[in-house]
């Protein structure tokens, strides 16, 4: 029995690590617009060209092989922060089922906060909650520096603070979080065969981040049968995700890009997120076989 519950343990830890991937990997995105003609200097966006918005939300269910071990949720929304700026805030969470949070709970959550005009990144929120290991990181950007302030809070299992630390670091001034640079490549044309790469960052650290369009295939998930474009990310050196296993990513191939699936390569298997929901999805999806 014991042996057992190991290694439902251990297959769980996998998908909290696939978890991770969704709530950050996927967002790091971003790094496509450099392969758009020109230099790498971030393109101006109005709120009135974004494929996506407030209302839209993207139900995810998480697989190891055939074992469903939790969900995800991405959600758009308007929002005015402590200060009474307006801002776009993209609001994903993921948790365990409810048959593996007696072997390893899940409680994660991300928020994104962007000027809606401008897109320049305002604040993100990072909230763990796994088993024994709880932490926050929190981020504010100042443009004008630029510089990015950070709070990184650990817990002890009853909630109270074990550790508190801040600082700056320095940052491009046209960098987004990673979660808002997903949602920014949503609205950037993608080409097979091209390569992009741009820095990227994650608390103390800056990355070396690289996308490759690998090309077009048609998919069935829960939530209908769509055309897509595949994309995959990599990364350059040490940092923020490892050069470990694969990891894929389907778009829908058209100007809404919604993300539909997304599997991990690992030592054993795979472990796959699967789109089983789409609401607040204005109009028709023009990817969508049926």
């Amino acid at each position: 029995m014991d042996f057992f519950l190991t290694c439902i343990k251990n297959k769980q830890k996998r998908m909290v690590k696939m978890t991770r991937f969704i709530l950050l990997l996927l967002t790091a995105l971003s790094t496509v617009w450099g392969a758009l003609p020109g230099d790498s200097t971030r393109m101006a966006v109005h709120s009135n060209v974004y494929p996506f918005q407030p209302g839209e939300k993207l139900t995810f269910r998480l697989r190891y092989g055939f074992i469903t071990a939790g969900s995800a949720v991405m959600e758009v929304r308007n929002t005015v922060l402590d200060d009474s700026t307006t801002a776009l805030n993209f609001h994903t969470t993921a948790r365990s089922s409810s048959g593996f949070d007696w072997i390893y709970k899940v409680r994660d959550e991300v928020n994104s906060y962007v000027d809606p005009h401008t897109f320049q990144a305002l604040r993100f929120e990072k909230k763990l909650r796994e088993g024994n290991y709880k932490a926050d990181v929190f981020t504010e950007y100042r443009m004008t520096r630029p510089v990015a302030q950070v709070e990184e809070v650990r817990y002890e299992n009853n909630m109270r603070v074990r550790t508190r630390k801040k600082y700056f670091i320095r940052v491009p001034s046209d960098v987004l979080d990673i979660l808002a640079s997903f949602y920014y490549v949503r609205m950037l044309p993608l080409q097979v065969g091209k390569k992009a790469s741009l820095t990227n960052h994650e608390k103390k650290k800056v990355y070396d981040l690289e996308i490759i369009v690998h090309g077009r295939e048609t998919i069935e998930v829960e939530a209908g049968t769509f055309r897509c474009i595949v994309i995959e990310p990599k990364i350059k050196g040490e940092g923020l995700f490892k050069k470990k296993g694969t990891l894929k990513i389907w778009l829908t191939d058209d100007d809404k890009k919604i993300p539909v699936q997304m599997t991990s390569k690992i030592i054993v298997g795979h472990i796959t997120s699967e789109l089983v929901r789409i609401e607040g999805v204005e109009g028709e999806i023009p990817a969508r076989v049926r």
